[in-house]
């Protein structure tokens, strides 16, 4: 196939002012490379940190396509890769260019779109859903007795960790701003706390009567992020897996670890996928039959992406965004 596709593009490290909607050529596969007729893309974090130019860990190219969680329909593939996979079903990971009509990614990065998951469920499930749980279940080992205190509760990683924890037992408080409450209350918090108003961490301490969090999961580091450190119970984890709000964190006041006996560190999903070590057949069963309900926001198009990104950096966006670019495609069983 020759010829040009819409993408969603920006020529130089930026804001989302230089985002655009444009032609681009149809990329074609090269060995050991699958490529996707894109049905619908996510809005990730990822995306915009290597918009911003902050990305030096996967390969970017200028013009650069967002979208580095997508799904879509095998049309073409690359020496070396069996051409059954053509019409299948498959959700790339780790691999920008899915705001695209058409999309290259390694096998590596590419995973069989599990049957019982609709498009759009399919399409961005995989990341927010495997971080929380590997987060509770393989990096602290929740138990039933724990506190779990998650920050952007109402962000589609604070809500998959919600449902996992109550599902495991715990109890959950979020923090998210007060004009999401609302929206996070639905996935089961025991208690939601508005952090940009008056003092979270007494709300914490009272809370859980003095005892802090077991268990906090932090995607935003930023200059708050110490006062992890003041509410983290005795024995507790401190996870960090995102820098929404900035990194580094502020230096780790170790004498306060040593004293607490707690434990702070980080979660990358994409070494446990590298290794083979992601999937877990009782998550995607839970996911299918509805007991962890993946929050999709909002449907916009390749035209809405600027202004998405946009939305985006003001925190004005709750849950997932997925982003339609083929839409309900159709691909062999």
């Amino acid at each position: 196939m020759t010829g040009k596709m819409q993408a969603v593009l920006i020529d130089a490290p930026g804001g989302p002012e230089g985002l655009r909607v444009g032609e681009a050529p149809i990329p074609e596969p090269g060995p050991g490379e699958i490529r996707l007729k894109v049905a619908y893309s996510s809005m990730n974090p990822m995306d915009v940190f290597a918009r911003q130019g902050k990305v030096s860990w996967l390969p970017i190219k200028w013009p650069f396509i967002p979208g580095i969680e997508h799904a879509g329909v095998v049309d073409k593939v690359g020496d070396g890769v069996d051409a059954g996979m053509i019409g299948k079903r498959y959700h790339s990971r780790n691999m920008f260019g899915g705001n695209a009509e058409y999309s290259i990614s390694p096998l590596s990065n590419a995973h069989p779109m599990p049957d019982g998951l609709d498009w759009k469920t399919g399409t961005c499930y995989g990341g927010m859903t495997y971080t929380s749980y590997h987060a509770l279940h393989t990096a602290a080992r929740i138990r039933p007795t724990d506190w779990c205190l998650f920050h952007s509760a109402a962000g589609p990683i604070g809500i998959m960790l919600t449902q996992i924890a109550k599902d495991a037992g715990a109890k959950v408080i979020g923090l998210c701003s007060g004009g999401k409450i609302d929206y996070a209350r639905q996935y089961g918090a025991d208690h939601l706390i508005d952090y940009t108003t008056g003092d979270w961490v007494a709300d914490v301490k009272k809370i859980t009567e003095g005892q802090g969090a077991d268990i906090i999961v932090d995607g935003n580091q930023g200059p708050d992020a110490p006062k992890n450190y003041e509410v983290i119970a005795p024995g507790g984890h401190c996870i960090y897996v995102g820098a929404t709000a900035g990194s580094p964190a502020p230096e780790i006041p170790v004498s306060t670890l040593i004293f607490k006996s707690a434990f702070v560190g980080g979660f990358n999903l994409p070494l446990l996928e590298t290794r083979g070590a992601r999937d877990n057949d009782d998550v995607l069963r839970k996911v299918i039959d509805g007991t962890w309900k993946v929050p999709i926001s909002e449907e916009v198009t390749l035209d809405d992406v600027p202004d998405l990104h946009r939305r985006f950096a003001a925190r004005q966006v709750k849950g997932r965004a997925v982003i339609r670019v083929g839409g309900e495609l159709n691909w062999s069983k």
